[in-house]
């Protein structure tokens, strides 16, 4: 799953992208009035805000400091807060920032936030992994293999530090025949269904290792030999936030939109409402939104517009749904 704009990728590579554009400058200035003087045009600001797409916003936040000599994000945080301010927070800053700000949230202090975490980690190609990583300790001068390692435990440390290691490998059509699919998927096997008590890093690493682009075959590889798929055989051996992140990772290369779709139910169902969990999954998603729409209301029967209206509420719920109805 790739969710970082072409801009970013164009950055991480070194070159330089040109922000300072009438349009952008504009942009600029309605925030600086917005939060200008005693008290904050909330309506204003999200209005400028909500109605960018994660490209816009990405030059926004290289040029308002230029402009005004203090960054986006320090100036949406002066001025908000609460969910609504968190919210601001997310799209004041590139995408890839903004996840690096969910992942410390979800860590410091005491305990984890897995439900932040897991979203954020899984399922990523090997070049976002690398820029996150960069991105991580730009803002925080912490290496991120070392802040997750230092945060979780047991078998689901062992499995975001097999994520983290990056050994996904490329995809090469002479190598990835159903062949080796069938050699991985009895590797998986032999960890966990096949034995007496589960290897969970042999079973981490392999499955971190396909290429996502052939996991789909591996998968069908499983289910042909062992009659269930790879999801079904995390769930028999792992259990609690280890089998919740195995899970999320698998379905989230195989069955994107769903499990995107189900990822933004999942915080609002129930008593009360992950407010930072929806906001972390609809801005992370933005590119996304038309199809998660079209699956969540074939799936719940529900337009995602009337869920989201009757879960929030005041200028968080007026933002939220501006994020979603950005159209581009």
């Amino acid at each position: 799953m790739n969710i970082y704009p072409q801009q970013t990728y164009e950055v991480d590579a070194g070159r330089t992208i040109g922000h300072a554009n009438p349009s952008v400058d504009r942009a600029c200035k309605e925030i600086q009035a917005a939060v200008a003087g005693f008290g904050t045009d909330e309506d204003r600001l999200s209005a400028v805000l909500g109605s960018k797409s994660p490209v816009e916003r990405c030059l926004i936040h290289l040029r308002y400091p230029e402009l005004y000599q203090k960054s986006l994000l320090s100036e949406v945080r002066s001025e908000t807060s609460g969910d609504y301010g968190k919210l601001l927070q997310l799209l004041a800053q590139p995408i890839e920032e903004a996840e690096a700000m969910i992942i410390r949230d979800a860590t410091k202090g005491a305990g984890t936030n897995e439900k932040l975490l897991i979203p954020v980690l899984s399922g990523r190609s090997n070049l976002e992994l690398n820029i996150l990583k960069k991105a991580f300790f730009k803002l925080y001068e912490t290496d991120l293999v070392v802040a997750v390692a230092d945060d979780l435990s047991g078998d689901l440390k062992t499995f975001y530090l097999a994520v983290l290691n990056q050994m996904a490998q490329d995809y090469n059509p002479a190598i990835h025949t159903p062949a080796k699919a069938a050699e991985i998927a009895d590797v998986i096997y032999k960890a966990g269904e096949g034995k007496w008590g589960t290897d969970e890093s042999a079973f981490s690493n392999a499955i971190c290792s396909v290429p996502p682009s052939f996991l789909a075959a591996v998968d069908a590889a499983y289910t042909a030999k062992y009659k269930h798929g790879l999801v079904h055989a995390i769930e028999k051996e792992f259990s609690g936030k280890a089998e919740d992140g195995l899970v999320y990772h698998v379905n989230l290369i195989l069955r994107p939109i769903e499990t995107i779709v189900a990822q933004v139910e999942k915080t609002m169902k129930g008593i009360g409402t992950d407010e930072y969990g929806l906001s972390a999954t609809l801005v992370r998603y933005q590119h996304l939104l038309p199809q998660i729409k079209q699956a969540y209301h074939a799936t719940y029967g529900t337009p995602l517009k009337e869920r989201i209206h009757g879960e929030t509420s005041g200028d968080y719920r007026k933002l939220l749904l501006a994020v979603l109805d950005y159209s581009g």
